[in-house]
């Protein structure tokens, strides 16, 4: 064989070994990523860290309320209805349409590759559970990893459904556990023959509608969960006063005036044990506190979070988050927020009259969490708008490299906060009003979405987010950007 013949076979078999490299299963590469999706999922961290700062600084009956401490009463109730209205519930739902629409990203680059996704899939989920009961038990037993790995495991069997059918189901899943979520949480009450009617009714107005126009579709559905939440009110009308959520407000301000005056015997018993510094206590406390998560999770999250999953997995396949025009996502700013966020204000201003004990209706968190929804893909839309001006690169370029370090992120925030509040770092716990423990969520956001930016720099993936990604393709994969 001549030597021209063996370089150029020489030139072909290195071809062929760049092809098979480029081929294997792993990460995506930088240059393959959805930016903007970064950025949202940066964005969503945010606010899921504004709402979990309110349970680890107190009791979690008393962190979703107005809390003034020493401060403000006036600024304390503006903070809370700030967080209720564009915060609470809105930010995780946004994060967990976001988790579906990468469990089918993640399908379509590697079946597109030609690797098989369960495999892979399977142990992302199972390395991400680990995350998440090490999580609960050691820093915050509200956590959502957990959750977030078994819907992923239940969406592992609809890999092959249609976007229009991922659509539909998801949206009636949703909307039971809405009335659901309702009858178990605002009047304490369940009624299995009220929950299958609205199942039904849910069903077939998705169903019948959907291919005729999508927003008529959604308009009817709103319109049956408001309906049947005014069935539910009237069912149960005259239930026990005791349940009033101005009676558990009250309860919550007599344990923050214990919590202020250092009164041991009206305590609540989470006061006492990050009091007592006794780090045992504290793991058991979190046990505790995280089995009562499952219970919750079980009953009603899972489903919520799945419904949610299949919503982000759908809406991915139809094409709109990577062909959507600049157009498109302006209606859908246009649509989700007036649509979300009316009825988010007026679930507030009803909350707030609840409070103060001028009515009782039961029902206006039921419009609050038919807010959540809308309003998240408002907010989506508006993030997707806003980071296409110029004049903004710096502030984005941060978001998105808390997006692309999101698993870091969240538990690192979770570390940050129980520093600040838990006997083994500075014991702030109980001892911050609202208006502080948002400008600690913003400060410590911020400062970590810095230290992200800092850390790509020289790292290709955040420090968890790579031993997720070696687990998760059992490679050893190079991190450093001079070795990647």
């Amino acid at each position: 064989m001549s030597d021209e013949a063996v370089s150029d076979a020489q030139v072909m078999e290195r071809s062929a070994a760049r092809a098979s490299s480029n081929l294997r299963a792993g990460p995506a590469e930088e240059t393959s990523r959805i930016a903007w999706l970064d950025a949202l999922r940066g964005f969503a961290l945010l606010g899921i860290l504004w709402a979990n700062v309110r349970q680890m600084f107190l009791p979690f009956e008393a962190g979703g309320f107005a809390v003034v401490l020493g401060g403000s009463e006036r600024l304390a109730w503006l903070d809370w209805q700030v967080f209720h209205a564009l915060i609470d519930l809105k930010f995780l739902t946004l994060f967990s349409l976001l988790f579906g629409v990468s469990f089918a990203l993640q399908n379509e680059r590697l079946e597109a590759r030609g690797h098989g996704f369960t495999a892979i899939y399977l142990r992302r989920v199972l390395i991400l559970a680990l995350l998440g009961v090490a999580h609960g038990l050691l820093l915050y037993s509200a956590e959502v990893l957990l959750c977030y790995a078994i819907a992923g495991l239940l969406l592992l069997t609809m890999r092959r459904w249609s976007a229009e059918r991922l659509l539909q189901g998801g949206l009636i899943l949703l909307g039971v556990t809405l009335i659901w979520g309702y009858q178990i949480g605002s009047l304490g009450r369940v009624s299995f023959v009220l929950t299958l009617v609205s199942a039904v009714m849910l069903a077939a107005v998705i169903l019948l509608l959907w291919r005729r126009s999508r927003p008529l579709a959604l308009a009817a559905w709103t319109a049956v969960l408001i309906t049947a939440a005014i069935v539910l009110t009237l069912q149960f009308a005259g239930g026990n006063p005791e349940d009033a959520l101005a009676n558990e407000y009250r309860a919550a301000q007599e344990q923050l005036a214990a919590i202020a005056g250092d009164a041991v015997e009206t305590a609540p018993e989470e006061w006492l044990v990050r009091q007592s510094g006794d780090f045992g206590a504290l793991l058991q406390l979190h046990a505790v506190q995280y089995a009562l998560l499952l219970l919750y999770l079980v009953i009603f999250l899972l489903w919520r979070t799945l419904a949610l999953f299949m919503v982000g997995a759908g809406i991915f396949r139809s094409g709109f988050v990577t062909n959507g025009s600049a157009t498109e996502w302006s209606r859908v700013a246009r649509l989700g927020l007036g649509v979300g966020l009316p009825l988010s204000l007026v679930a507030t201003w009803l909350t707030q009259r609840e409070l103060s004990g001028v009515v009782d209706w039961r029902w206006p968190d039921f419009l609050h969490m038919l807010s959540a929804l809308p309003l998240a893909a408002g907010l989506a839309a508006v993030v997707f708008l806003w980071r296409a001006r110029p004049g903004q690169r710096w502030l984005w370029s941060l978001v998105e490299a808390a997006g692309r370090t999101a698993l870091t992120n969240y538990i690192g925030q979770s570390f940050v906060i129980a520093l600040l509040a838990e006997p083994w770092g500075f014991g702030l716990y109980g001892r911050l009003n609202g208006v502080a423990m948002t400008a600690a969520a913003i400060v410590v956001y911020a400062l970590l979405a810095e230290g992200s930016y800092l850390w790509l720099r020289y790292f290709r993936l955040g420090p968890l987010e790579w031993l997720w990604r070696c687990g998760t393709y059992w490679q050893w994969l190079p991190n450093r950007r001079a070795a990647a």
